[in-house]
């Protein structure tokens, strides 16, 4: 089991910051789950509550030690923690257009900028493979929550989790109740009459969620794409993939072939040298054989001659490898630089391929899609020949490979 050295509780919340102490509580107690730092994101509202229950924060001035301070003291020496990260820098306030702080969420333009805020903060969180992250959906509005739980979807990996945590009744509204003490602690009810806060009972539900493991696309670290956008992007890559391509224009008896093509409903335009590639694997399929540098003549005059059709020029392709026929070299030498010549062109097609599939659909580099070209051994998609829809470019692909 990997160790990992920094763990982050992150919880939304919104006039209860109690969640945040009852979660880390039950986290440390029931689950050995013990965060080096604690990240929240609220409303303007909410900082001030967090700051004034966790921190002893009020007015911009420490009065008094705060629950996230006693329950270190409490429970610390027992389970081998002696400090936990949270200060006014761990708390995200969710803002508007204009980047103002939200005093409260109440309208659905008001939740339309939580959702982002939150997609936004947990996609970020999710860069850094050497931290483990535990996100709580206790407190807050209800569509908070699940803005997070989802966020957590897109974007979480393996070691992450999710929960929510459960409280005695007798002690969930009660505003001096933070968390179990190990003794005796008497506090005050609703009705004037107290309570022994070492009696809360207080539970931690996790929750299973379903990890679409999208990776983290350049868009959301530049902050350039919203929830709704993320939502429409992972529906696309949870449909049935289907690739579908079409003549660009007719010029006598040849055919130039667009560089763009439909993925699913989404049109995206490709680099030459990736849809070069891409077709060359649907007529290599065609004609049984493989585009690999291993299959030199077949691999490399099928992509020359789509690269082409595409309008393209190939002499500078040519040069790459033709350069070693006129070298001094052995047969046998040649056939390697050759190869290792083309494998490049190849690499660089596909990479640009990928590139686009990536940005189009917002997934990160380490991200799984059916779309991608992958290359063990061999230049190959996920996709079965079936979902190729090629009934505009079908005459082309009857051309022979010399």
């Amino acid at each position: 089991m990997i160790e990992y050295n920094k763990k982050i509780l992150l919880s939304v919340t919104g006039m209860s910051p109690a969640v945040v102490t009852e979660t880390l509580y039950a986290l440390v107690t029931e689950k050995g789950f013990i965060p080096t730092e604690i990240q929240v994101i609220t409303t303007e509202q909410g900082k001030n509550k967090l700051l004034e229950a966790l921190l002893g924060i009020e007015g911009g001035r420490k009065e008094r030690k705060g629950a996230l301070q006693e329950f270190i003291e409490d429970y610390g020496e027992k389970y081998g923690f002696s400090s936990i990260h949270f200060d006014e820098s761990c708390i995200h306030i969710i803002t508007d257009e204009c980047g103002q702080n939200l005093p409260d969420i109440r309208t659905p333009k008001e939740n339309e900028h939580a959702a982002n805020s939150i997609v936004q903060l947990v996609g970020n969180l999710c860069q850094d493979e050497e931290m483990k992250l535990h996100v709580s959906i206790a407190g807050g509005r209800k569509t908070m929550g699940f803005f997070m739980g989802y966020a957590l979807s897109l974007y979480g990996r393996e070691q992450d989790s999710l929960s929510h945590v459960l409280v005695d009744s007798q002690y969930e509204s009660l505003a001096s109740f933070y968390y179990p003490k190990p003794y005796p602690h008497l506090i005050n009810k609703n009705d004037g009459t107290q309570i022994d806060a070492k009696d809360g009972k207080v539970m931690l539900a996790e929750i299973p969620w379903v990890r679409l493991g999208l990776g983290v696309p350049e868009d959301l670290k530049q902050q350039t794409i919203s929830y709704s956008e993320s939502v429409k992007n992972a529906q696309l890559l949870l449909d049935k993939p289907q690739i579908r391509f079409f003549i660009r224009e007719r010029k006598g008896l040849s055919e130039i072939i667009n560089k763009k093509a439909s993925f699913g409903t989404l049109e995206i335009d490709i680099p030459p040298k990736g849809m070069a590639l891409l077709l060359s694997i649907l007529y290599a399929r065609k004609h049984n054989f493989e585009i690999s540098t291993n299959y030199r003549k077949e691999s490399i005059c099928t992509f020359l001659t789509i690269y082409s059709a595409l309008g393209k020029d190939n002499e500078e392709i040519e040069k790459r490898f033709t350069f070693y026929e006129k070298a001094n070299l052995t047969e046998g030498d040649k056939f390697i630089k050759n190869n290792e010549a083309f494998d490049d062109v190849f690499s660089e097609a596909a990479y640009q391929y990928n590139k686009k599939i990536r940005s189009a659909f917002s997934i990160g580099k380490n991200a799984h899609c059916d779309y991608l070209i992958s290359k063990s051994g061999i230049y190959d998609i996920p996709i079965e020949s079936a979902n190729f829809i090629i009934d505009d470019i079908k005459d082309f692909l009857k051309f022979n490979v010399k």
